[in-house]
């Protein structure tokens, strides 16, 4: 199949997913729905309440009122009631956010594969990523790519707002917490959660080359915080051998956890590649099992988006980017 072929294949099936979409909304009189509407009804959701929205929209408050109430009646469901001074989402609202969402995304996506056939290739994608994830290895990939792939722009969001990206501009993600189910995903490996220590510490100068959890708890820690999945699995494992930290900071800057840690403040724990001269040990859940604690990594995007087939291949080349640079292990699938 030529790129032309592959081309014209993502606009139908796009244009073909937005009709069904469009045309499935209830509405007595089968008409579509106006876009802008929901846009509407989006940002009063995203900004709290209608004014705010109305001023962030750049219009008038009463008029914004009434596109929200006519998307009402065209949907023949209340999508806020009132509660004291303030409006709050009925419970269809809130089951109608992501669907409100995900059409927008794919009326934007059949925007941007119309664009595709006029350029005649696929010129940026925005990947989300936590910080960690940009820094330790989504921006070395980058470097990597040449002026034949795609422009990536990198877009930084916290280790449990990932998913949400996809349906606030994102075209894949790169994910330590597992894919939520309806997403295409390729595994790109699982790296391990690292003990960084000052070059004279006596774990450096023995050249350790595993840290059981047992001496990593009776030893000062620097932690990242419980908006970072490595802390997750850290905490279980501890929980599961009934140890626990003699002390802990937490922190949840990886180049402030090595800085720390290289000025002998403490142990740092983090996924990222040592920093600052820094003597890195892979941490095990104990000295006789020497199980290396892992952070699994996973790309995922919607499977009908209209750079699928692309983006499937720069996540494969990032599988293996992680694979032969971070030495990361995917496990048999």
């Amino acid at each position: 199949m030529t790129c032309e072929d592959a081309n014209n294949v993502a606009f139908h099936a796009h244009a073909d997913r937005c009709r069904l979409l469009c045309w499935s909304i209830p509405n007595r009189h089968d008409q579509l729905m106006n876009f802008r509407r929901i846009e509407y009804f989006l940002a009063v959701v995203d900004a709290g309440t209608v004014t705010a929205a109305a001023e962030l929209l750049h219009m008038a408050q009463p008029a914004l009122s009434r596109q929200i109430r006519t998307l009402e009646r065209e949907l023949k469901i209340p999508l806020f009631e009132a509660r004291g001074n303030r409006l709050v989402l009925t419970a269809a609202g809130r089951a109608y956010v992501p669907m409100a969402r995900r059409l927008l995304v794919q009326t934007q996506g059949m925007a941007d594969a119309v664009e595709v056939l006029r350029a005649g290739r696929v010129s940026s994608l925005v990947a989300a990523a936590t910080a960690a994830s940009v820094r330790s290895f989504l921006a070395p990939f980058i470097a990597t790519t040449t002026g034949d792939d795609p422009l990536i722009i990198t877009r930084e969001t916290g280790h449990f707002e990932i998913s949400d990206s996809l349906l606030h501009g994102a075209d894949f993600i790169v994910s330590p917490a597992p894919p939520e189910e309806g997403l295409h995903r390729v595994p790109l490996g699982n790296v391990s959660l690292m003990a960084h220590v000052h070059t004279a510490h006596q774990w450096a100068k023995e050249q350790r080359t595993e840290l059981p959890l047992t001496e990593l708890c009776a030893a000062g820690l620097i932690l990242p915080s419980h908006h970072s999945v490595s802390r997750y699995i850290l905490d279980n494992a501890m929980s599961a051998a009934g140890l626990s930290a003699r002390k802990l900071a937490e922190c949840d800057d990886g180049p402030t956890i090595f800085a720390l840690a290289a000025a002998g403040q403490g142990v740092g724990v983090s996924t990222e590649l040592s920093d600052y001269g820094t003597y890195s040990i892979p941490i095990t859940t104990s000295a006789t099992e020497q199980q290396v604690l892992q952070l699994p990594l996973h790309a995922a995007w919607f499977p009908d988006h209209f750079a699928a087939g692309i983006i499937e291949d720069l996540s494969l080349r990032l599988q293996e980017f992680l694979t032969t640079r971070r030495g990361a292990r995917v496990a048999d699938q």
